[in-house]
């Protein structure tokens, strides 16, 4: 246990190291966060919006949420495989005596938890002073919550998944910019999920996406009675066990052609 909580500890002090990274990557959210804010106000304000599914206040809040949310929840994992099978160290991590899995969501945890109180804290602090209508709905905080958490893991794991896929491609950056853009639209991230037309929103009733960011955001933000909470969490934690398992067969077959690879 101690060893994972150290390879955390390292996650924290490589995203700490330039100080002035860590400003400027506060900053570029700040500006985002603002693009994001003016691109919507814009569109309600204009003949545009009348056609919107979802309220001028809904959307906001969504929109702020899923920002925030999207500041902890960024992984790396993808590079760090890509990195590490470019400059061969990926041989020298899997004969450690240390799962390589458990290896990298360790760095992850302590990535994600600088990012929580250096970038998604201090947003949060910036929008109640800017922002002064209620955002979240406090009765259902408790299943947020616990949305979140699952939402996190079925990231680490799609992400997971996809920086695994090296082990066969070698050089996989060509398709991780193309998923990484199908994932920040469908996930719900960049634009509400309930403003999908008609066949794109029935596609994504069928892809892991949603219960990344639109789920976990809509159960914050939007008022819902319990049995559609439950119905939501299930369906995160149907994709959870799908993604691990999938995950697992991926390593163990992809392990064995990256040895064979390596002579």
């Amino acid at each position: 246990m101690r060893k994972y909580l150290d390879l955390s500890l390292i996650g924290i002090k490589e995203h700490t190291a330039y100080l002035n990274s860590v400003w400027a990557n506060f900053l570029s959210k700040v500006v985002y966060l603002y693009m994001q804010f003016a691109l919507w106000n814009a569109l309600f304000s204009s003949n545009a919006g009348k056609s919107i599914p979802l309220s001028h206040d809904d959307t906001i809040r969504y929109i702020i949420t899923a920002t925030i949310i999207s500041t902890f929840m960024e992984c790396d994992v993808i590079e760090w495989i890509n990195q590490q099978i470019g400059s061969g160290d990926v041989a020298n991590q899997l004969i450690r005596p240390v799962d390589y899995k458990a290896m990298i969501f360790s760095k992850h945890l302590g990535t994600s938890a600088v990012r929580l109180v250096l970038y998604a804290i201090p947003l949060g602090i910036v929008v109640k002073i800017f922002y002064n209508k209620p955002l979240i709905c406090r009765e259902q905080i408790i299943y947020g919550i616990i949305s979140v958490l699952i939402a996190y893991m079925i990231q680490f794991l799609y992400s997971l998944i996809i920086g695994l896929m090296a082990f066969w491609l070698i050089v996989t950056w060509p398709l991780n910019m193309l998923l990484a853009a199908i994932y920040k639209l469908l996930s719900g991230s960049w634009i509400p999920v309930a403003m999908f037309p008609g066949l794109l929103a029935k596609i994504n009733m069928f892809l892991p996406f949603r219960a990344i960011y639109a789920i976990p955001v809509t159960i914050i933000t939007t008022s819902m009675n319990q049995t559609n909470i439950i119905a939501s969490i299930a369906t995160q934690l149907t994709w959870l066990v799908i993604l691990f398992v999938l995950s697992e067969i991926i390593w163990v077959i992809g392990k064995n052609k990256l040895i064979v690879q390596g002579g």
